[in-house]
């Protein structure tokens, strides 16, 4: 049988890609199906073909998988950011383990493998940073994720990974921007103000900073903003407004100025005292990243005198 677009077929799953999709086969043939999990049994509508492989969009779970479990956010089947949603943590960590051990043995031709998997501390609300862009959908501005391979916007009130503060602070913003009338970017014109909201936090010290990027250098309305944002984000310290005029798919440009407070939060991370604003990378994942720098400092076998430096990220 040789498959063909919008085909209806049966397939049982048996693998995980790089990037979280599912792998069948029929008649020999991969087909990947975004949204299902190894030991499933499903029914798959193809929507692409190709000459070595197909794509297949998820139907229906015929015999879930004893690593099945129910996404716990409401739109996680439609937006591109969380690939394993629907499977349970110690198959995901198992599965992350092994995508190593295979890439020592059949890329690196090395007979290593991996000793263990360090699993994160919390595996919801876990990050310190958040990018929102900005769409204008039904007339009304709205802001959320990126939908599976695609520029279109997936309203999200609350993401799961992030914390509460920057979902009352995206909510905060969208109001002010519909009582000013604010514009909303649209990429394929070029045209509008508001591009994405970015938000920050210090896990330690709680404190908060926002990011309002804009196609332009002024904002109307700013003051209000700011007075919105402090009275939805009770750790909010500072807002600051990012000026990207480029067609481009960046989320920052080069300008960046303070509109209230420092224009900056501090942080510890193992320790060690830090101040960042928007341009500065730092890890997401804060308690993850303090495991794995707790790990590299078992293995350097420290002594007194010696200093342990993270240079290179």
């Amino acid at each position: 049988m040789q498959l063909k677009k919008n085909d209806e077929i049966q397939l049982n799953i048996t693998a995980l890609t790089s990037e979280g999709s599912a792998l069948g086969r029929k008649d020999g043939v991969p087909v990947f199906v975004r949204g299902g999990v190894p030991g499933d049994v499903v029914t798959a509508h193809i929507i692409k073909v190709k000459k070595n492989y197909a794509v297949a969009r998820l139907q229906q779970v015929l015999e879930p998988s004893p690593h099945r479990v129910e996404s716990d956010c409401p739109v996680s089947a439609r937006c591109g950011g969380c690939a394993f949603r629907t499977v349970d943590y110690a198959e995901e960590l198992r599965f992350k383990q092994q995508r190593i051990d295979d890439a020592f043995q059949r890329i690196g031709h090395l007979d290593l493998q991996v000793e263990g998997v360090l699993a994160a501390p919390d595996t919801v609300r876990y990050r310190n940073k958040a990018q929102y862009p900005v769409q204008l959908q039904d007339g009304r501005p709205v802001a959320g994720f990126y939908a599976y391979k695609s520029h279109r916007v997936v309203p999200t009130e609350d993401c799961l990974l992030q914390c509460t503060d920057f979902s009352a602070g995206v909510a905060a913003c969208l109001q002010w921007a519909e009582e000013h009338q604010i514009s909303v970017y649209n990429e394929e014109t070029g045209t509008g103000l508001l591009r994405h909201l970015y938000f920050r936090k210090g896990q330690a010290t709680g404190q908060v900073l926002a990011c309002i990027v804009i196609n332009g250098t002024d904002l109307p309305g700013g003051d209000a903003l700011c007075a919105a944002l402090r009275a939805a984000v009770p750790g909010l310290v500072g807002v600051v407004l990012n000026s990207n005029t480029r067609r481009t798919n960046v989320i920052l440009g080069a300008k960046t100025r303070v509109a209230l407070g420092p224009g900056y939060i501090e942080d510890t991370l193992s320790g060690v005292s830090l101040r960042m604003g928007v341009h500065e990378f730092y890890q997401v994942n804060t308690p993850a990243a303090e495991a794995l720098y707790a790990k590299a400092r078992e293995f350097a076998a420290l002594t007194p005198d010696d200093f342990l430096l993270d240079l290179y990220c």
